[in-house]
């Protein structure tokens, strides 16, 4: 069986990638530290936004390493359960708000009117996104039901959710809809241009630090070149 590309140990690797350009790599980590600083958002909720950030780019060190940090800032099982709940979320946003593009050219198309003058993205949406409801029928009253449940006050504050926790995920999953949602439920909930501020600084670090985690398999690979492992 061959070996996994994912190892469990890659210090030995990202050592590598910091040795190579230690510059660079003291200037990352420069600002990935200050992303994570107690700020208007709690160290703690910082690290479960970043690890709702992980499950957006599916990078498993990222997983891991944001799970270890969350728990030794305080958070719960639970806490972290609800925000792998709130990537989900995140993650259905997407398609759901897309599937406008997709009943927009539907119609125009069947009315064989022009498609390729305006733009992909209109303001509103609200059409298309009903006629999809309609269409759904059984499986739209589930989807409303669990996205409901995702945004109550749980073990997280509906304005750490969305307004916060959401938004970032929206960001990551460059939904243009999903990102104006979570601004207006986040000012609903109290949420100031400050902590979008910090939200989007994590998003960002997390977007990068996929790259950056997986340098290891980059530099493994490398390492290895011209020899029988590669």
């Amino acid at each position: 069986m061959s070996e996994s590309i994912y190892k469990d140990d890659i210090s030995q690797y990202m050592g590598k990638l910091k040795d190579s350009a230690p510059e660079l790599n003291s200037k990352w980590m420069d600002y990935h530290n200050v992303v994570f600083e107690e700020g208007l958002i709690s160290k703690k909720d910082k690290q479960l936004i970043a690890l709702a950030c992980a499950h957006m780019t599916s990078c498993p060190y990222c997983i891991r390493s944001r799970t270890k940090l969350a728990k030794a800032s305080g958070a719960t099982d639970e806490e972290i359960a609800e925000t792998v709940f709130i990537a989900m979320r995140l993650q259905m946003g997407q398609p759901y708000a897309y599937s406008s593009i997709a009943f927009e050219n539907f119609d125009k198309m069947k009315n064989k009117e022009d498609v390729t003058e305006g733009s992909f993205f209109s303001k509103n949406i609200t059409p298309q996104i009903k006629d999809f409801h309609n269409l759904s029928g059984e499986k739209h009253e589930k989807f409303s039901a669990f996205h409901d449940l995702v945004y109550e006050d749980g073990h997280l504050s509906k304005k750490l959710k969305k307004g916060l926790m959401g938004l970032a995920c929206a960001i990551l999953a460059k939904c243009s809809w999903c990102i104006r949602s979570c601004v207006r439920d986040g000012i609903q909930e109290g949420v100031s241009k400050e902590e979008i501020a910090e939200a989007v600084n994590i998003a960002m670090v997390m977007a990068a630090g996929a790259g950056w985690a997986h340098a290891g398999i980059t530099m493994e690979t490398a390492d290895n070149f011209g020899n029988k492992k590669s």
